[in-house]
């Protein structure tokens, strides 16, 4: 755990800034009213009724009433959105059935994070802590001019909030159950009459929920996290203005739980994921280092917007980011000194974007623009086994009744070398080390446009178009650290390359979109849009196979018609969204275990994916207002001959989802209270493309419960309790276990509740 020093430094550094302004307290007259929802999700600000696109916005007024800051809990209140979260390191995105969630620094993501218009879609740094934020926009579909780079399927915008010219701030802090200690503020204001400041931070801990049997452990799945933002405002004139925006964050929680459901952690012990797990480092690995993630992101942006005139705007977004992760966790899942594996990641990018906007103040309005993005990244996977405990338990010579025999396994490369009866006539090592680098270096260039043309007043038309040329080089190097393995001849995951080997690529394309939007009242619109989405060719070797040499597997490509409604009704009390769609995906890119035993890039074949949404916000007096979202979305490869999975459905996709919230407003005279209950639901889901009834979770649905209290002066408290029913769930199975037949699970977090008090100036 951090020194609570940090916590009590990042407080006290806001509450410095910080002068009180005259008492106050929340009105609560009409606090539960609708608002127009502003997004800029088509590069202008808009109103949400009016974007030709599935989109959710969520704003900072519905982020605290429901208690959300992690990607994972906003998924279940976003039709459409799913986020697994194995560690912050380790992060699964899943929008409409497609999942992106790769760790290798050669792999392009399916699904575009950005921060303020920056791209973060790179796994280990995608996860970012959602503290004094705007709004969170997520759009569903191919977003090729909209998002851009890796917007195969869709786009999440975090968008941070800015330093303002009227000074004001917040301090909060709380404990919970789990020996969860939590602070954030946040403090901002004028520094002259042409410059503002905003500082804010947030620290988070709490211990593991998992119980760990190994004293050298700590409780698995624990939270430790630091984050700071310094942000800069400066407006020379009343139109150019320039935000200048750092972020600085620190992960460093305890280790996953991949618990093994095939061995018991202790004779007589549970082997339910929710139930304590038994894991452990060993042999000295990585100097040393227990279970768990060491994980720094840290990024500059400076955002720049020209007002030229009435009809024409300039804007710049300039990105640079660092990513530095170090994780090790215990593949097989149970104490036995078995397997240990890690991962480093060392990532940098820079990218620059210049957007023209125009609009002649009557029919037509749009966007041009070009960007440049570079990156680079290396990812390191050490493993370490002991070679008698590999022989004997993935040998066959003795386990659980129901463990699969050796023949079965074919990601291991096994042959254990024996006499009759297991008489070992070979030395076998208590330590064997291999490894594999893979290595990334990406420079993109992309031109495109926007425009929308107003027909009638009431029919409008947007088309876009955008060009990409991806230079890619890939690398890989896999070696023995002490010599090939006695057990296998070789190693049990990988083969060694004989130093380092690379190759090359330069691939272009084309994206696009077509919109329609007809407002049939002043309160309801109808829209339809087709999209094509890509993600770039990739140029990948397997650890397992590297004499095979590099493959080039073709883009993905998706096709995606979409069709839907936005309305008020009721006197604008009713808001609905609903929307049909169908998309048509080609060349999945994924791996599979050959005949050999090794494993080995390929295409996948082709999936559709037809669904429903409907989101409804009904403002029922000015003091109650109900929520609600359901989604249906069937997601499954095709059938076929080049089909590897003919009909399964997609990992990590449920077929429905739903959420239902209200918020309820208390006028009590000292105090405004507002409860906050909500509920979210899905069906069962896989944790594999197999469809193996072994690795899923059925249905479940999760009760969560806000109280919140205003007082006079600013003053407020905060109670809250997730998964208020103790719901017992999984979040993963398999896992990399599953690769040596011993797949692990991964329990959701069980009841979590605590308390906060916060002062607003």
């Amino acid at each position: 755990m951090k020194s609570l020093l940090l916590q009590s430094v990042c407080v006290c550094t806001i509450a410095a800034l910080a002068t009180p302004l005259s008492a106050q307290a929340q009105s609560a007259e009409n606090d539960l009213v609708q608002n127009t929802i502003i997004v800029t999700v088509q590069k202008r600000e808009q109103s949400l009724q009016d974007v030709p696109v599935a989109v959710t916005a969520l704003d900072e007024s519905v982020l605290d009433d429901l208690g959300l800051d992690e990607f994972d809990q906003i998924a279940r209140f976003v039709p459409g959105f799913e986020v697994q979260e194995q560690s912050p390191n380790n992060p699964g995105f899943v929008i409409r059935g497609i999942t992106s969630d790769s760790g290798e620094a050669n792999i392009e993501p399916r699904i575009a994070i950005f921060q303020d218009g920056v791209s973060i879609s790179r796994s280990r740094g995608s996860v970012v802590e959602l503290f004094d934020v705007e709004r969170v926009e997520v759009a569903k579909g191919p977003q090729p001019t909209l998002f851009g780079r890796g917007a195969l399927i869709g786009g999440v915008n975090v968008i941070q909030a800015k330093p303002e010219f009227e000074f004001s701030g917040k301090l909060a802090a709380g404990v919970g159950n789990y020996d969860e200690r939590f602070a954030e503020g946040y403090v901002t204001g004028p520094i002259t009459g042409k410059l503002a400041g905003r500082l804010s931070a947030r620290v988070r801990q709490r211990d593991g929920y998992v119980e760990s049997l190994n004293p050298n452990e700590e409780d698995f799945n624990s939270q430790d996290m630091a984050a700071i933002r310094g942000s800069l405002r400066f407006e020379p004139t009343s139109d150019l203005s320039f935000d200048l925006i750092a972020n600085w964050q620190e992960d460093t929680p305890s280790g996953t739980s991949f618990k093994s459901g095939a061995f018991a952690p202790i004779p007589g012990a549970s082997t339910e994921a929710w139930e304590p797990a038994n894991l452990n480092s060993f042999g000295n690995f990585l100097g040393g280092k227990k279970l768990g993630l060491e994980r720094t992101v840290q990024s500059v942006t400076l955002l720049a917007d020209w007002d030229i005139n009435d009809n024409l705007s300039l804007s710049s977004i300039t990105g640079w980011r660092d990513i530095d992760s170090v994780e090790v966790f215990d593949p097989d899942g149970f104490g036995l000194e078995l397997l240990i594996f890690g991962e480093d990641y060392q990532g940098e990018q820079f990218s620059q974007e210049f957007r023209l906007n125009f609009n002649d103040g009557n029919k037509l309005s749009g966007f041009i623009g070009a960007s440049y993005f570079d990156e680079e990244g290396a990812q390191y996977v050490p493993l370490t086994y002991d070679e008698r405990a590999v022989q004997a338990f993935l040998g066959g010579l003795f386990g659980p009744p129901d463990a699969p025999a050796v023949d079965t396994l074919p990601a291991i490369n096994l042959t254990v070398f024996q006499m009759s009866g297991g008489t070992q006539i070979v030395p076998l090592k208590p330590i064997h080390n291999e490894a594999y680098t893979n290595y990334g270096d990406t420079q993109a260039i992309d031109l495109f446009g926007d425009i929308s043309y107003a027909v009638t007043d009431r029919f409008e038309l947007t088309a876009g178009l955008r060009w990409t040329e991806d230079r890619k080089k890939s690398g890989l190097d896999v070696e023995y650290l002490n010599g090939p393995s006695q057990v296998t001849f070789g190693g049990l995951f990988v083969t060694e390359s004989n130093g380092l080997i690379t190759q090359s690529g330069t691939f272009d394309d084309f994206t696009y979109r077509l919109a329609g939007t007809y407002r049939v009242t002043d309160a309801i619109n109808l829209f339809a849009n087709y999209a094509r989405g890509r993600r770039p060719e990739v140029i990948t070797a397997s650890a397992s196979a590297p004499g095979a040499g590099f493959a080039v597997l073709d883009s993905e490509t998706v096709d995606a018609w979409e069709a839907g409604m936005k309305g008020l009704f009721l006197d604008g009390d009713l808001s609905i969204d609903a929307s049909v769609f169908y998309y048509d995906y080609a060349n999945w890119q994924t791996t599979q275990v050959n005949s050999s035993g090794l494993i080995e890039p390929i295409n996948a074949g082709d999936a559709t994916s037809t669904g429903f949404e409907a989101s409804g916000i009904w403002s029922v007096t000015d003091m109650v207002a109900l929520t609600a979202n359901y989604g249906y979305n069937k997601a499954r490869f095709d059938d076929g001959s080049n089909s590897i999975y003919p009909g399964n459905p997609l990992r990590l996709s449920p077929d429905n989802t739903a959420s239902i919230s209200a918020r309820f407003l208390f006028d009590l005279g000292f105090a405004d209270l507002k409860l906050v209950p909500s509920y979210t639901w899905q069906s069962e889901v896989y944790f594999t493309n197999e469809e193996r009834a072994d690795l899923q979770q059925d249905a479940y649905g999760l009760l969560n419960l806000n109280v919140q209290m205003d007082f006079a002066h600013g003053f407020g408290l905060e109670a809250y309790v997730s998964n208020a029913l103790d719901e017992e769930y999984l979040i993963d199975a398999g896992n990399t276990g599953d690769a040596f037949g011993i797949p692990t699970f991964i329990s959701g977090p069980p009841r979590f509740y605590g308390i906060r008090a916060s002062k607003t100036f």
